[in-house]
C-alpha cells in the first residue's frame, strides 16, 4: 500500500497542472459541504435558542398547592361555570337525524374519561413537603432535562459595624445554571465560579440599583464587603437580572450561591426549582412525568391532592386577576391541552423545516462533489491513456490485474483525499468570513468534517473505479506496443 501511495504521489507530480485543477474542483466541493453544513447547523441552533429564550422550555416547581373552587377528580383546576363535563361525550345520532362521529376511541376523550373516573382527591397534606436536595436529584436524573436550578430567598441582618445605609438585606440563593436560565447579564466583574458554589464561598452579586443604594459615592461596588451573618461577603459582580424593581425598592437584594444562602438563611429547602427541558416538544411530557415522580417521592396516596405545584410557562403566563373566575378556571384547565397541541406541533414543524433545509443543502453539496468527481475521473482516464506502456510493462513483469487496479484506485483516492483536506481549510475560511464579515450564525460539527473527507474519499473510489478497471484489463502485448 505504501508503494502504491508513493507511486500515486509521483504520478500526480508529473501532471501538475491537471492535478492542481482536479484538486481545486474536489476542494471546492468539500468546502461547499463544510460551508452549507455550518450555515445550516448555525441557523438551526439560532432558531432553537430564540425559541428557548421565549420561555416554553421552562418548568417551575413550588412547595404547597392552593387549589381554588372547581377542581376535577385529579385535583387539577376544572372549567366550571356551567360548561359540559369532560366525560359527557355524545355518540350516535344527532338531533337532525344525521350520524355523529364516534369519538369514543379519541385519545383526548379517553384521557378525559379516565380522569373523571379516577379517585377524587379530597384530602390535603399540611404542612406540604419541602422541596430540597432529594427533589433536585430526582429532576436531574430525568430524561429530556437540560438544566435544573433551585432558588431560596429570605431576609438576613447585617453584622454590627457595617458601613452601608441598611440594616438588613434580602438574600437570594441561586445555583450555577440559574443565570443562564433567566438571562442574567454581567455588567461588571464576574459570576461566582463552580468552586465557589461548591465551597459556599462568601461572594455575592448585586444589581446597579442596589449598588448605588448601598454605596452611593463609590463608582464600582466590586470588591466591597458586606458582613452578613458573620460572613465577610465580597461583591464580585454587578448584574442585570431584568427585574431591578423586585430587588431594591424596599430591602436591598443580594444574590449569593445557594450553598452560602443555606448557611445565611439557616435552611436547606428551596422556594422554587426551575427546570429547563431540551426541547419545547417534551416540556408537557416532562411536567407530567415530574408530577407523578414527586407524588411517589412525597408518598401521596391516590385520594390526596398534590402538595406541590408544577407549572409550565404556558400556565404561568395565564393571569387570573381582574377576570371572571369561571373564565380563569376554564382557560387554565384547558391550557395543558393547548400547550401540547401548540408547542409539540411547532416542534414537529421546526424539525420538518430543518430536515428540508438540510436536504436542500445536501443536494447542493452533492452537485459540487459530483463536479469534483468528474474531474478525478477525467485525470485518471488521461493518466491511464498516457501510461499504457508502463501498465503493459508491469503486467509483463508479473503484476496481477488486482495490483494494477489497486495502483490506480490509490491514485484516485489520494487525489480526492488531498482535495478533501484542502477543502476543509477553504470551508473553515469561508465560515470565518461568513460569521465575522456578514454576522451570520454558523456552527461546525466535528462529525460533519469527518463526513466531508469521507465523502471525498468515496467520490474518489466511485469515479476512479472505471479508469482503474480499464487499466487493469489492458492486453499486455497491445500495451507494450503502444507509444
Amino acid at each position: 500500500m505504501l508503494v502504491n501511495i508513493r507511486m500515486a504521489l509521483k504520478a500526480l507530480t508529473q501532471n501538475r497542472l491537471q492535478a492542481a485543477l482536479t484538486l481545486l474542483g474536489m476542494s471546492v466541493g468539500v468546502a461547499m459541504v463544510v460551508i452549507v453544513s455550518g450555515l445550516g447547523r448555525g441557523a438551526q441552533l439560532r432558531i432553537e435558542s430564540q425559541i428557548e429564550s421565549a420561555g416554553p422550555t421552562r418548568i417551575t416547581i413550588r412547595p404547597g398547592n392552593f387549589v381554588p373552587a372547581g377542581v376535577d377528580s385529579n385535583g387539577e383546576q376544572d372549567s366550571g361555570g356551567g360548561e359540559p363535563g369532560e366525560g359527557s361525550v355524545a355518540t350516535g345520532a344527532s338531533g337532525d337525524g344525521s350520524e355523529m362521529p364516534d369519538v369514543t376511541k379519541d385519545e383526548a376523550v379517553v384521557d378525559a374519561r379516565r380522569r373523571i373516573r379516577a379517585v377524587k382527591r379530597t384530602r390535603y397534606k399540611s404542612p406540604p413537603t419541602p422541596i430540597g436536595a432529594i427533589e433536585i436529584a430526582l429532576v436531574k436524573a430525568m430524561p429530556n432535562v437540560k438544566s435544573v436550578a433551585g432558588e431560596m430567598q429570605g431576609n438576613a441582618s447585617l453584622d454590627p459595624g457595617a458601613t452601608v445605609p441598611a440594616a438588613i438585606v434580602r438574600v437570594s440563593g441561586f445555583d450555577p445554571d440559574w443565570p443562564d436560565m433567566t438571562g442574567w447579564k454581567t455588567i461588571e466583574g464576574r459570576l461566582p465560579t463552580g468552586g465557589e458554589h461548591r465551597d459556599a464561598a462568601p461572594v455575592a452579586l448585586v444589581t446597579p440599583g442596589v449598588a448605588k443604594r448601598l454605596w452611593p459615592d463609590v463608582p464600582s461596588p466590586v470588591g466591597k464587603i458586606l458582613p452578613i451573618g458573620g460572613k465577610q461577603t465580597r461583591i464580585v459582580g454587578v448584574i442585570n437580572t431584568g427585574a431591578e424593581s423586585a430587588g431594591g425598592v424596599v430591602v436591598p437584594m443580594v444574590y449569593v450561591p445557594n450553598s452560602l444562602g443555606k448557611i445565611l438563611l439557616g435552611r436547606d429547602n428551596y422556594d422554587t426549582v426551575t427546570v429547563r427541558t431540551t426541547s419545547i416538544a417534551v416540556t408537557s411530557a416532562v411536567a407530567k412525568e415530574l408530577k407523578a415522580k414527586l407524588r411517589t417521592v412525597h408518598g401521596l396516596p391516590d385520594d390526596m391532592a398534590d402538595d406541590f405545584r408544577v407549572e409550565t410557562q404556558s400556565n404561568a403566563a395565564l393571569p387570573g386577576m381582574g377576570s371572571d373566575p369561571r373564565l380563569a378556571r376554564a382557560v387554565h384547565s384547558n391550557s395543558k391541552g393547548f400547550e401540547e397541541a401548540s408547542w409539540v406541533e411547532m416542534a414537529k414543524s421546526l424539525r420538518q423545516a430543518g430536515r428540508t433545509f438540510t436536504y436542500l443543502l445536501a443536494g447542493a453539496a452533492a452537485v459540487s462533489l459530483l463536479v469534483g468527481g468528474i474531474g478525478v475521473m477525467n485525470i485518471m482516464l488521461v493518466s491511464v491513456a498516457a501510461r499504457t506502456r508502463e501498465i503493459g510493462l508491469r503486467m509483463a513483469l508479473g503484476a496481477r490485474t488486482t495490483d494494477v487496479m489497486a495502483q490506480f484506485l490509490v491514485e484516485a483516492v489520494t487525489l480526492a483525499a488531498l482535495g478533501g483536506l484542502i477543502g476543509l481549510g477553504l470551508g473553515g475560511a469561508g465560515l470565518f468570513v461568513t460569521e465575522y464579515g456578514f454576522h451570520w450564525a454558523t456552527a461546525v460539527s466535528p462529525i460533519m468534517l469527518v463526513v466531508a473527507v469521507a465523502m471525498a474519499g468515496i467520490t474518489g473510489v466511485a469515479f476512479g473505479f472505471g479508469p482503474a478497471r480499464a487499466a487493469a484489463h489492458l492486453d499486455p502485448v497491445i500495451a507494450l506496443r503502444s507509444e
